[in-house]
């Protein structure tokens, strides 16, 4: 039996103050040294779209950490498909990380949940996914980043629509992820990177307090994974 032991990482999730229960979900699994992790956000605040959001990240992540992420993030999306409906429910956004020995990451996701991570050459951190989202289509547009805020809530894809419109994801080789649901997309690089910088030694704490500045920003549930790679690359890109 292949020894997996359990993952060093940090995780803190919140739900939003005017919200009747928190919709998010994460979830870690190892499978043959291959770490995967996800962040699900859970569209809505209903008892079955947080059981969903929980379901769908644990089977992302079974499957991320044994194939790729791109196909747990489609595993994930059956658990929602219904050709009879346009727009099936429950449902909800998606980030799914696999690292690999080898000190690469792969990234996949499906709506506005997000992936960011650490270069330390530069000591600092930066988005790398573009949300799915109606306000970043205007953006690319060249609307102003004013008007474009206006429609940052009307998301282009998620599992239920990740079949129609596909998984995006990329490699990377960055030594620290950072996972999160969208109530973290308000905060600046700069508020990252001066977190991540102060609280690197301590996960659980850098994940808090990580929430806690989306929270200045934001009344949406809230959760972040911040997660080093077990054999990091000494250069991040």
């Amino acid at each position: 039996m292949t020894d997996n032991p359990a993952p060093v990482l940090g995780a803190a999730s919140e739900k939003g103050p005017k919200r009747p229960l928190n919709a998010d979900a994460y979830a870690h699994h190892v499978h043959n040294g291959r770490l995967a992790v996800a962040v699900v956000d859970g569209t809505g605040s209903t008892p079955e779209v947080a059981e969903f959001a929980q379901l769908a990240a644990q089977v992302a992540v079974r499957v991320a950490a044994r194939r790729t992420p791109v196909r747990g993030v489609m595993a994930a999306a059956e658990l929602c498909e219904d050709p009879t409906v346009e727009y099936p429910d429950p449902s909800g956004t998606i980030v799914v990380a696999t690292m690999l020995p080898n000190g690469e990451s792969l990234v996949a996701w499906a709506g506005d949940a997000a992936a960011y991570g650490y270069n330390p050459e530069a000591r600092e951190v930066t988005r790398l996914t573009t949300p799915h989202t109606q306000g970043q289509m205007l953006r690319e547009e060249g609307f102003s980043d004013e008007e474009a805020r206006k429609y940052d809530n009307v998301i282009t894809n998620s599992l239920t629509r990740a079949t129609y419109h596909g998984v995006e994801s990329f490699v990377t080789n960055r030594p620290l992820l950072i996972l999160a649901s969208d109530g973290l997309h308000r905060v600046t690089d700069d508020e990252l990177t001066a977190i991540v910088r102060e609280h690197s030694g301590d996960l659980e704490t850098c994940a808090q307090q990580l929430v806690k500045a989306g929270r200045e920003h934001s009344n949406d549930d809230i959760t972040v994974l911040v997660v080093p790679h077990p054999n990091p690359h000494t250069e991040g890109r």
